[in-house]
């Protein structure tokens, strides 16, 4: 593949940074009475609700649809300050420009053009505009990740879900930690942890259940719980784990 070729296919998506932002701009704009979220991380894999697992096509097609129609209702609640915003936009161009006009006009018409530069930027400058709740580069954002979301391939869209599930918005409520615990499963006793993936859903464990139990208690249940399926810990250099623990797929 060419340097062009490659540049064509990493062009194809949305910026990383760009949809970490429009992603975490949806969490913190969820409120109610809008588009309600279908499925939520659970710390080890997306749910719905009610905590029942679908595969990945239905999630990819509900998360997007819903990003999309969050997107849209997120329009419709800042029509009145994006329509403002093009007014006022429209208003400081002409203004610039007539400001412009006044360095190259003649003589005998300059002093009318000042005027009509200054009538222009004092309309301008009048003009309140009412913040939006989320920035439109955001929302158009919005509208590239569940673009993307929904039609790009599954590694991509697994990708955008991933980062999703960092944010508070779009996590299940860890009601006890059997439900974390129920999604790791023995692996052979010759390994240790193979914990990149075990340790980064622990790390989403534990917050959750500081939230709700308060950082001791939360992390001593936890523990119990790892202690109670996969017997007492081991300490491994610099990490504190289990043996023999591992994801399911």
């Amino acid at each position: 593949m060419n340097t062009a070729e490659r540049g064509l296919i990493l062009g194809k998506y949305i910026d990383d940074t760009l949809a970490r932002r429009a992603l975490e701009a949806a969490a913190l704009a969820v409120a109610p009475g809008s588009p309600q979220v279908p499925f939520l991380w659970s710390g080890t894999q997306w749910v719905t609700l009610a905590g029942e697992w679908r595969d990945l096509p239905k999630i990819r097609s509900g998360m997007g649809q819903w990003l999309a129609d969050f997107a849209f209702w997120l329009r419709c609640e800042n029509h009145d300050a994006m329509q403002l915003a093009e007014e006022h936009a429209e208003l400081d161009r002409q203004a610039r420009s007539a400001e412009l006009d006044v360095r190259i006009v003649a003589p005998e018409v300059r002093a009318l053009v000042e005027r009509s530069a200054a009538a222009l930027r004092r309309q301008a400058d009048a003009m309140i505009v009412p913040p939006m709740t989320v920035p439109l580069e955001l929302i158009k954002g919005m509208e590239s990740v569940a673009s993307e979301i929904l039609t790009a391939n599954d590694g991509r869209a697994t990708h955008l879900l991933r980062l999703a599930s960092q944010f508070d918005a779009f996590r299940a409520p860890m009601r006890d930690p059997a439900d974390w615990v129920a999604g790791l499963s023995a692996a052979p006793r010759t390994e240790h942890v193979r914990t990149s993936a075990v340790w980064e859903a622990f790390s989403l464990a534990e917050p959750a259940l500081a939230r709700s139990l308060g950082a001791r208690t939360g992390k001593t249940v936890l523990f119990a719980a790892m202690d109670k399926r996969f017997g007492a810990r081991r300490k491994l250099s610099g990490y504190e784990g289990w043996r023999g623990v591992a994801l399911t797929a």
